[in-house]
């Protein structure tokens, strides 16, 4: 499924396959924001990942048993998945609110769920909305910066208390340093199309799959421009593991 957005006054076509998650200006491929990041290292998925693995073979194995080759490779086989299962699994639940919240801002009257935990996490959502005075202008509003060549979606634009929020939604277990650079560049390329939009800040949503409800929000404006130069760099690093990856050395 292609989507096509006009960007700045119709000077730019911005294209993205929204399956293969590829964005496209003039028929050249586009970096995405959450390409870019993905160069950072992420010990604690390494960890939960191994944990996982663990996990499916004690479930497996009884004490005292004993085991061919052809049990333990069928084990030791689903030891390797299991962290993809489980993904799957939560990512049910995650996809399932984000698109509950979506419907929302987008003034379609979803019903509450019945399922409790998805009742808990949108009950959590409204909550937040309505202590904080929250008002959605924007949703899926797709970002390119014509400067740096990256793009992206940006999950809403709101106001808080009246002021001008770039935000993204989560179903992660915690709140990440990535997220916070993820949500500058989204606001730095928005404001490079729209400069007169008055932004104060960023503001992360994680819904947890358990029912759980944090925000994030960055309104020190030194900080947002430091999240910046960290994307920035993080894009530079991007681009030139890409080119080492293609990099063949002589061989005598």
């Amino acid at each position: 499924m292609k989507m096509k957005n006009v960007l700045y006054k119709g000077e730019v076509t911005l294209d993205f396959n929204k399956y293969k998650h590829v964005y496209t200006v003039d028929g050249e491929k586009i970096t995405s924001v959450t390409t870019v990041l993905g160069v950072i290292n992420k010990p604690a998925l390494v960890s939960w990942a191994a944990r996982m693995a663990t996990e499916h073979v004690i479930a497996c194995i009884d004490p005292g048993v004993a085991y061919d080759e052809v049990q333990l490779d069928a084990i030791f086989a689903g030891a390797k998945k299991a962290h993809w299962q489980k993904k799957t699994d939560a990512g049910n639940i995650g996809t399932l609110v984000h698109n509950w919240i979506e419907d929302y801002i987008n003034d379609e009257n979803p019903g509450m769920p019945v399922n409790e935990l998805l009742n808990d996490a949108v009950s959590n959502f409204l909550d937040w909305v309505k202590k904080n005075d929250v008002h959605f202008l924007k949703a899926e509003e797709p970002v390119f910066s014509r400067k740096y060549e990256y793009a992206g979606i940006i999950d809403f634009i709101c106001t808080i208390d009246g002021k001008l929020y770039i935000g993204d939604i989560k179903t992660s277990k915690g709140i990440y340093p990535e997220y916070l650079l993820q949500t500058a560049a989204y606001r730095y390329a928005r404001a490079e199309e729209y400069p007169e939009e008055e932004y104060v800040g960023q503001v992360i949503v994680r819904v947890g799959k358990d029912g759980s409800f944090e925000t994030a929000v960055v309104r020190d404006d030194d900080l947002y421009k430091e999240m910046v130069v960290a994307f920035l760099s993080a894009q530079r690093l991007q681009k030139t593991l890409k080119k080492l990856d293609k990099f063949k050395p002589e061989t005598e």
